[in-house]
């Protein structure tokens, strides 16, 4: 018999190895395809089912039902929208670009009906007092910048008609945010503000995504009592306009509540007359006759005069939202470009001319 070779030897053995091998990952690969395709076909299975039982999956029928759900909603919500965020009374979407001497008149005629009921109603105004567009006392707007200045004179107007309405007791500032102005935002992001007792409120209005609605700023301070305070935060929900109450501030005149030692000469009784619970036995105190006041009925609380801040948006609703772009750097969308427009050929920012206001009581 003819001797194997070490070279036929080398040869069989890698053969038997590589048969080994492929018989191994035939193995191991058909169990792995066979898991697969059970796990495939399981898969299979629970969706046929789910498309058969189950609701909310994108069939025919679910679409169908979910157009008519979607009309539904909307026949329901139109209404609403259309008595109160487009109600008849809300001017906003009626408002028509005046030149320049045509909006300072109606702003005139504006303050000088205010101060008539304010007086009317025995509210005190600071002399002068301008209702927050302080900053035009003795000049007029750019002609880009009327349109804003008119939704924000309708705001002042109506509030400033609810809170001679309540009546308050004094009203003391109006602030609003020049929009006139482009934005101008410190570094870390915050708006700059106005100097203290101006009639510039710090900021800018925001515009949603979408172009859905425009909040316009606003800031009131005045003094007022607890039902007067009620009767505007009331009024503030009913309005023609939508108004959200960002914000209230309220301080006390009095910061200190009576001790009870100074109740009996609060109610005009003489003390000396008082029986002392102090050393004596059940019951006596009880049994003694109180002393008889001499004034009538005295309150504690919630007569008191307050100063109220109150933080205020106007909410300029414009409809179903459109397609937005990319947002800038800014992060404003297209109403930064909008405002910035506004400004007018003088291109003031925040800080421009005027941007302090006039100071003082011609707010």
């Amino acid at each position: 018999m003819k001797q194997l070779s070490k070279f036929d030897i080398g040869m069989i053995i890698a053969f038997v190895v590589v048969a080994v091998l492929g018989i191994a990952g035939w193995w191991y690969l058909s169990g792995e395809l066979q898991t697969a395709q059970g796990e495939a076909q399981a898969a299979a299975g629970q969706f046929d089912t789910y498309s058969k039982k189950e609701v909310y999956l994108p069939t025919k029928g679910n679409l169908t039902t979910l157009k008519s759900n979607i009309s539904i909603m909307t026949a329901q919500l139109d209404p609403l929208v259309n008595s109160t965020l487009q109600a008849p009374k809300n001017a906003l979407g009626g408002i028509q670009q005046l030149d320049t001497v045509a909006w300072k008149h109606s702003l005139d005629d504006e303050v000088s009906r205010l101060n008539a009921a304010a007086k009317t109603h025995g509210i005190s105004v600071p002399d002068g007092f301008y209702y927050g567009f302080s900053r035009y006392l003795n000049t007029n707007p750019n002609q880009d910048a009327t349109t804003v200045l008119e939704r924000q004179q309708l705001a002042i107007g109506a509030i400033s008609e609810i809170l001679i309405n309540a009546p308050v007791r004094s009203i003391v500032t109006v602030q609003r945010t020049y929009e006139e102005d482009a934005e101008s935002t410190s570094a870390s992001g915050s708006s700059t503000r106005g100097a203290p007792n101006s009639s510039q409120l710090a900021g800018h209005s925001f515009e949603s995504p979408g172009d859905v609605y425009t909040a316009y700023p606003f800031q009131f301070e005045f003094d007022t009592d607890t039902e007067s305070l009620r009767a505007v935060v009331n009024a503030l929900m009913k309005a023609d306009y939508v108004f959200v109450i960002r914000s209230v501030m309220v301080q006390n005149q009095k910061l200190a509540s009576p001790k009870t030692g100074d109740l009996p000469q609060m109610a005009g009784a003489n003390s000396s007359d008082a029986t002392s619970i102090i050393n004596s036995s059940p019951g006596a105190v009880a049994a003694t006759a109180p002393p008889t006041p001499t004034v009538g009925l005295q309150y504690l609380f919630g007569d008191e005069a307050l100063h109220v801040r109150l933080r205020v948006d106007l909410i300029d609703w414009h409809g179903i939202a459109q397609p937005t772009t990319a947002t800038p750097a800014n992060g404003r969308g297209r109403g930064a470009g909008h405002r910035a427009n506004a400004a007018g050929a003088n291109g003031s920012g925040g800080n421009g001319p005027g941007a302090n206001g006039s100071g003082g009581a011609n707010q």
